[in-house]
């Protein structure tokens, strides 16, 4: 019997001890800011606890701010349980290249003990540091913000000016009802509108997901 209880003891403590919790999706090495990661995770604990998880801006590996961060209150217990967070990052998050000195992202989770979640078990600090990158849209809306073009009233084109850089501009031209007139990929910043009956017209300039509305008069 006294046999029996020690092998007991010896499981549960063996259990106890390997409570832990791991990534289980691609390391995470880039982020778009305004954008939403999906990471899986897996975990083992003898009894139900708490998860964390969080992208943080770190100084070399000292914390400094929090990006992003989730939580899961109630983790049950169990052995290989698994999961996933989505972390939307913040837009204002200041990209890689904009940081200095030894400030870096990383991401990282825990595995606590509830109630008392302060109680750390496990957790995983993948060295890695995180790309952050600007976001796409932001960069798309600036841009076409700054877009000018003319004449405007418009006889036989219209012509667009500081696209040239841009490889694939997409536009349409309706009129004031919404009707769609005509729709093509931009060529030589210049857009023929000499089909056009005279009155006026929307031209809507796309890059990505970012638009621009125009308001032209066709002589």
């Amino acid at each position: 019997m006294k046999t029996k209880l020690l092998f007991i003891a010896f499981c549960i403590s063996t259990f106890i001890n390997a409570q832990s919790i791991e990534f289980t999706s691609a390391e995470l090495t880039t982020a778009e800011v305004g954008s939403t990661i999906k990471v899986d995770y897996k975990y083992t604990i003898a009894a139900d606890g708490y998860i964390y998880c969080a992208i943080n801006l770190l100084d070399d590996w000292t914390w400094t701010a929090e990006v992003v961060g989730v939580e899961l209150a109630n983790a049950v217990a169990g052995t290989d349980v698994t999961g996933s967070f989505d972390l939307t990052i913040p837009d204002g998050t200041s990209p890689s290249t904009d940081l200095t000195g030894n400030l870096n992202y990383k991401i990282n989770i825990e595995l606590k003990q509830t109630p008392d979640q302060s109680t750390w078990l496990a957790g995983q600090y993948p060295a890695t540091q995180i790309n952050m990158t600007a976001s796409t849209a932001s960069i798309n809306d600036t841009f076409l913000n700054d877009l000018k073009f003319y004449p405007n009233p418009a006889k036989d084109f219209i012509q667009l000016k500081g696209i040239d850089n841009v490889d694939i501009l997409k536009f349409k031209i309706t009129n004031v009802l919404g009707k769609e007139i005509l729709t093509s990929t931009l060529n030589d910043n210049k857009i023929d509108v000499s089909s056009l009956n005279s009155g006026i017209y929307i031209l809507t300039v796309q890059l990505d997901n970012s638009s621009k509305n125009i308001k032209f008069i066709k002589e």
